[in-house]
């Protein structure tokens, strides 16, 4: 199981909860970047923006054959 956002309860649910980890500054720059750019008058057609991001590998996503 993955989560996303990797808030910081992530790390001490049981298991612990793996999680993508976006990159949250520039989330917010593209976010108002792209506000910026309605509040202006533009008339774009629907897009995907893709920000980085990492996962972060824990306990919920790591197999054990134990």
């Amino acid at each position: 199981m993955v989560g996303f956002d990797d808030v910081e309860s992530s790390r001490f649910a049981v298991p612990s909860l793996s999680s993508v980890a976006p990159d949250k500054t520039e989330l917010a720059r593209v976010a108002l970047e792209m506000l910026h750019e309605r509040i202006g008058g533009l008339q774009v057609a629907p897009r995907d923006v893709r920000v980085p991001h990492r996962l972060v590998v824990r306990e919920s996503s790591r197999h054990d054959p134990g």
